[in-house]
């Protein structure tokens, strides 16, 4: 074998790594949603999940209606979601009686998705005691946001959602407040997850196809020593075959 002959082993090697490593991964992590709420005037209130004082890691109550700082005598239960991929999801608040309350000061979809993601949210519904009251064709995320994405829908303070008027007319819930989005952007969670397969002899270079990780999206450090492996060792074969 020719020195040329070599070179293209190993070239067509690197190749391969580099063309793995860089190589996109579906649905590759699992983000979550939170319904964040505050009325007025009382001021019943969840914060979002990152909140400093009032967040999923900082406060023991997160899960809770809350006021004046602590668990508010009210009930409600929290429905969370957890977005594995591209599609339709759903945070809810039931069976919390609100209607002695005005109107919500704040009513938004709260996410640890990163405003850098590559994620499109759309399609979000205002659902108060089970009826559809507003859809926003483009999920509504201030600028002022932060790290993560925050899908408002009211907002009394923000010039483009209305302020204290808002953008549509609802009555406060007697018993449930939801909020629904369709997520793009991330894949099919299904195709973020290799079955599993049988241990199988080793295969020619040629031949193998190393599993993507999931959770990173590069090719596995074993993976790629082994393919470079292959390609060393046949040089070296070459060398003293010459």
């Amino acid at each position: 074998m020719k020195k040329s002959r070599i070179f293209g082993v190993i070239a067509a090697a690197a190749m391969a790594v580099s063309a793995f490593v860089s190589m996109p991964v579906s649905a590759a992590d699992t983000y979550h949603a939170y319904l964040g709420v505050q009325t007025n005037p009382s001021w019943i209130f969840r914060n979002g999940w990152n909140d400093s004082s009032f967040g999923k890691d900082t406060y023991d109550a997160f899960d809770k209606l809350s006021k004046d700082g602590a668990p508010a005598d009210i009930d409600g239960t929290f429905t969370d979601v957890d977005i594995t991929g591209d599609g339709t999801y759903k945070v809810s608040l039931t069976g919390a009686d609100l209607s002695d309350e005005e109107l919500f000061s704040l009513l938004f979809v709260s996410t640890d998705i990163p405003v850098d993601a590559g994620v499109s949210i759309t399609n979000v519904k205002v659902i108060i005691d089970g009826q559809t009251k507003y859809t926003f064709d483009e999920g509504y995320i201030p600028e002022d946001t932060g790290e993560y994405i925050q899908v408002q829908a009211r907002n009394i303070w923000n010039d483009d959602l209305g302020k204290e008027d808002g953008l549509f007319a609802y009555m406060m819930p007697n018993d449930s407040v939801e909020m629904e989005f369709t997520v793009s952007g991330m894949g099919s969670a299904e195709a973020a997850a290799p079955a599993a397969t049988e241990e199988a002899a080793p295969a020619p270079a040629a031949d193998t196809a190393p599993t993507t990780s999931a959770s990173t999206g590069n090719i596995p450090v074993a993976a790629m020593v082994s393919v470079m492996a292959v390609a060393g060792a046949a040089a070296v074969v070459s060398k003293k075959r010459k």
